[in-house]
């Protein structure tokens, strides 16, 4: 089963790079022979007549948005905007380059301005997004002073998303203007997109990634996976109900360390935007802790004010 296992990715692996070679030359076709073996029963589960796909909100995987091109062959657009301004950026019918959302749409006027106490200047095609347009929204209701934050006097409104400009000049987005750590050699990364990698791991529930500017490498704490810890504290002959020995848990942290870079390492993280130290936390982010926001994302002052010390204590024992 193992054999088959590896025939049948290397097959989806093969169809993915032959639907997106066609796919780059303007061929849309849903006849090929990957179609017949692979494609055609996922277009059928979804009733076999999608022929447009719009993604918004959160940016695809380049994994999720290379296969989802392939096993559609159809027009596959990426877009860009928020609440507050509707659809700044869309990619054209031929762009199909991952993780970016191409150019602005009509009627959209975008420039990208200095974050300075991010080291984020324009002159470098990296800053913060600004759009103007008649999609604009004309105000939060009841609420100038947060209208005032959001829209400036020249009409521009500062999204908060921080933008760069690629070769290709399409628009990628890099991440939110206040959640981003620059480390001590200069170089930048984005937590969020590191957290959404090491998620995947199976030892991880949850994981909060902390960078220290004068440090020069990522460190994070990590709410454990039950259901699996017991599993592998059993096959090494521990019941997890009582405390495991200080050389077990050593262990343990090392095999959910090499776990999470493993996973790195496989969807695409530079070295600098790996950890190089965890600590395991029992308490899980939650909305009645103050730790998540009503959509489940990390409330970061909040973590990074609760787990100061901790996070100190993490790189001090790392560059021991």
């Amino acid at each position: 089963s193992r054999n088959k296992g590896i025939i049948g990715q290397t097959l989806l692996k093969l169809a993915i790079q032959g639907k997106l070679a066609l796919i780059r030359r303007g061929n849309f076709s849903q006849n090929t022979i990957w179609d017949k073996l692979i494609f055609r029963k996922i277009r059928q589960s979804f009733g076999g007549k999608v022929n447009r796909i719009i993604s918004t909100s959160a940016p695809l995987s380049r994994e999720v948005c290379q296969f989802s091109r392939a096993a559609f062959s159809c027009v596959f657009i990426e877009c860009y905007g928020q609440t507050e301004c509707i659809m700044g950026c869309a990619q054209s019918i031929n762009d199909i380059e991952p993780g970016a959302t191409g150019t602005p749409t009509p009627l959209n006027y975008l420039k990208l301005v200095d974050v300075p106490e991010k080291s984020y200047y324009a002159k470098d095609g990296i800053g913060e997004i600004c759009v103007k347009s008649p999609a604009v929204f004309k105000g939060y209701l009841k609420d100038e002073a947060k209208t005032r934050e959001a829209i400036d006097e020249q009409g521009w409104l500062h999204t908060g998303d921080i933008g760069r400009w690629t070769p290709h000049k399409t628009m990628q987005i890099v991440d939110r203007k206040k959640n981003m750590y620059k480390l001590s050699q200069g170089e930048y990364v984005a937590p969020e997109k590191i957290e959404d990698v090491y998620a995947r791991s199976r030892f991880v529930s949850q994981i909060f990634i902390y960078g220290n500017s004068l440090e020069n490498f990522l460190v994070g704490i990590v709410v454990l996976e039950n259901e699996y810890i017991k599993q592998w504290a059993s096959n090494q002959g521990f019941d997890l109900q009582e405390n495991l020995p200080s050389g077990m848990k050593k262990r343990l942290k090392q095999v959910v360390l090499d776990d999470m870079i493993c996973e790195g390492k496989q969807r695409g993280l530079m070295s600098f935007e790996q950890v190089k130290a965890i600590e395991f936390i029992q308490e899980p982010f939650s909305i009645e802790n103050g730790l998540l926001t009503p959509t489940f994302k990390a409330r970061r002052y909040a973590v990074e004010k609760r787990y100061k010390d901790m996070f100190e204590k993490i790189y001090k024992t790392a560059k021991a």
